[in-house]
């Protein structure tokens, strides 16, 4: 059968462990999924796209950014293995997308159509529990990087970013850390320098 997952079972177990959740009648739940493959530099969605898929991260990393008017790239969130994420703005308003979602490293996702998923589920109360607990994911992942933005300086978002996300740090080129945090890349190597120098 075409899309059909490669490797059912390790999906179920990732997603779950993931979210901290049991889903019953998973195989119904699963059949909502297709495989696909991104290649590091390949867009998921571009903006303008009218997009409706809820995504399950297999593996790899992905980036969700802007242009702004000036033609920048702005980066806003970055995604990774065994993380949800839906582009809950574009669904909710039937509107074509604002931003940009890219992979940044090869990757593998769990794809399933948002509003046939909620038809096939409406009524499995595991199912929606993790509904509201991914909206609500989306929501505070938004405010702490809005707040960050907007009371912090550059070394105590510098700070925040390398307590929230270690990992990152070593994966991302320091461009991609700078537009998330709202500096140039060279104030951004000052900071490092400067903290981590000092050590």
């Amino acid at each position: 059968m075409p899309d059909t997952p490669s490797y059912p079972q390790s999906f179920m177990a990732a997603f779950q462990a993931a979210n901290d959740v049991e889903i019953n009648d998973w195989s119904t739940i699963e059949a909502c999924f297709k495989l696909r493959e991104l290649e590091a530099q390949q867009h998921l969605i571009q903006a303008g796209d009218y997009a409706n898929d809820m995504c399950v991260i297999l593996k790899g990393l992905l980036r969700v950014y802007y242009v702004d008017q000036s033609g920048n790239e702005v980066n806003q969130h970055f995604y990774q293995a065994n993380e949800v994420f839906a582009p809950i703005s574009a669904i909710i308003s039937n509107e074509p997308c604002q931003y940009y979602i890219q992979a940044l490293e090869d990757s593998e996702l769990m794809l399933a159509d948002y509003h046939q998923l909620h038809e096939v589920v409406k009524d499995n109360a595991d199912w929606l529990r993790l509904e509201i607990k991914m909206l609500q994911g989306v929501f505070v992942k938004n405010a702490r990087h809005e707040a960050q933005l907007l009371m912090g300086n550059a070394e105590q978002r510098y700070k925040w970013f390398r307590k929230e996300y270690p990992d990152l740090l070593e994966r991302l080129p320091q461009y991609h850390v700078a537009s998330f945090l709202g500096i140039t890349p060279v104030s951004l190597s000052r900071l490092r320098a400067k903290l981590e120098g000092g050590r």
